[in-house]
């Protein structure tokens, strides 16, 4: 069998992570097997589907890193993939559905639907449709159409018992729950066609999904409702069924349905936030699957490579951003600081920080980007976390009430004139090597060591108490200093000589 599997989006907004987590199920599933990764648009919903929304579900799933075999932008032999685009074909499908005996036309309006919906839950009869418009005969269906007397609806006719066509219960296998039945006493008369010439949404994924030839249906969980109306559509056409799995829901911590009031739940809420595509990917595909090594951080490679629906677990997965924020730390810190840097170069430039750029300067940020990587989880944290090498304000620093006093400490004003005459005879230091000699000439002038030494040291040169090493930063700042291509940065001792000014 040829593995055919899609991904069928409404495109009402950005792309959620349940539905996120579905799609990439279905492309570790055809990567695996060698198949087909489609893309449909499900956008019969006229009034909520919009292009501009399309475009962010697409722009979220390439996000993501995942490319699709055929689609609306792709094109593909079984287009097109838009279900707006295919209404022609949905009610050629269901007149032949007539024409087999399998569906009829709906005359009833809603207030009489309503009316006969209120007499059945009065007297504790099924809320199904009566049939009054299957016992109609054939002549009169076919002269209220002709006349146009009212707007009709397409109903499909769910036998009562078996007949040649089916069975009247369904019975599935589901890849992931293993046998579902219904029984056909839970199911009544089903519209397919609305007044308008829509389809329901039961009606056109079979018909979408049997014309594109999808092997394998793998989908949410709270479609699995919708499956014996459709399997009664594939074996009154005799088409044959797809396999169908689905998946379990994914939790919010507190154990309901994940949703806005969980916090952030669409993918695009997640890529602003900072965190990388490949940690998203890993993390969804956790929630209900786990490789058989037991690894949780992995390649798409390996995932692919492992990936199978008998390790899909039924039962619904909870979401937590806490542990989606640590893999996204341990993918941050598997990049090479240049692919970091060129990711966040533009803002970079947004922020002032880089002028003309230039080799030299890509290899400062380079230095730059790799001090701060190792204790970051997010991209959008290294900007915050770098900024102190181009913005730096005395006044502020001395001002801030901690700050401030620590640098009027007497014996910390000691460090500080020490470490000026250091800096203004010798030159800043260039590498590590130096800045741990120019430490060990400060303790002998001083008597200072450990935290009464660098705590002031920090803060004249960073303006800030906590943060990378010395060791690091002092050469940054002093080689920064001298680059073309970046902002104007004070050398390390025209910093202190800031602040001992703004002191007084």
């Amino acid at each position: 069998m040829t593995v055919r599997v899609r991904f069928a989006p409404s495109p009402t907004g950005h792309l959620h992570v349940g539905g996120a987590r579905t799609a990439i199920f279905n492309w570790l599933f055809a990567r695996r097997h060698g198949g087909a990764f489609i893309i449909r648009i499900e956008n019969t919903d006229t009034e909520r589907s919009t292009a501009e929304s399309e475009e962010m579900v697409l722009g979220d799933l390439r996000w993501l890193g995942l490319q699709w075999d055929e689609g609306p932008d792709v094109g593909g032999i079984h287009g097109p993939y838009r279900q707006s685009e295919r209404f022609d074909l949905y009610g050629r499908v269901a007149l032949e559905l007539i024409d087999r005996g399998h569906a009829y036309p709906c005359f009833c309006d809603e207030e009489t639907l309503d009316r006969k919906r209120r007499e059945a839950e009065a007297s504790s009869s099924p809320p199904q449709y009566d049939l009054t418009c299957w016992r109609l005969p054939i002549d009169e269906r076919k002269r209220r159409i002709d006349e146009a007397e009212t707007p009709y609806v397409v109903r499909f006719h769910v036998p009562k018992q078996a007949d040649a066509a089916f069975e009247a219960d369904v019975t599935i296998e589901d890849l992931i729950r293993g046998a579902v039945t219904w029984r056909k006493e839970s199911l009544g008369d089903f519209i397919i066609l609305r007044s308008d010439g829509r389809p329901t949404y039961n009606f056109s994924v079979v018909v979408d999904d049997h014309m594109m030839e999808i092997s394998h249906v793998i989908r949410a969980e709270e479609h699995l409702t919708n499956t014996h109306r459709q399997v009664l559509l594939y074996r009154a056409m005799g088409w044959n069924e797809p396999q169908f799995a689905h998946v379990s829901l994914i939790l919010g911590e507190d154990r309901s349905k994940l949703s806005k009031r969980h916090g952030a739940t669409s993918i695009s809420q997640f890529a602003e936030a900072g965190h990388l595509p490949d940690a998203m990917l890993n993390y969804l595909t956790l929630l209900g699957w786990s490789p058989p090594d037991g690894h949780e951080v992995f390649t798409r490679a390996e995932a692919v490579a492992h990936f199978s629906l008998e390790r899909v677990n039924p039962a619904p997965a909870a979401f937590d951003e806490r542990k989606l924020r640590w893999m996204s730390g341990q993918y941050l810190r598997r990049l090479e600081p240049g692919t970091l840097r060129r990711q966040l170069y533009r803002s970079f430039e947004q922020a002032g920080w880089v002028v003309g750029g230039g080799p030299d300067a890509e290899r400062w940020l380079d230095a730059a980007v790799e001090m701060v990587q190792s204790s970051a989880e997010l991209t959008t944290e290294i900007l915050p976390a770098l900024r102190f090498l181009f913005e730096f304000d005395p006044v502020a620093v001395v001002g801030d009430p901690e700050s401030g006093s620590v640098l009027r400490d007497p014996g910390n004003r000691t460090v500080l004139d020490a470490l000026l005459r250091e800096l203004e005879s010798g030159g800043g230091p260039r590498d590590a090597d130096q800045v741990h000699a120019l430490a060990k000439r400060l303790e002998a002038a001083t008597g200072r060591k450990g935290k009464a030494l660098f705590m002031p040291m920090r803060l004249a040169v960073t303006g800030t108490l906590h943060g990378p090493e010395l060791a690091r930063v002092l050469p940054l700042l002093e080689t920064g200093s001298e680059l073309r291509g970046l902002a104007p940065i004070d050398a390390p001792a025209a910093r202190v000589r800031r602040v001992l000014a703004a002191l007084g």
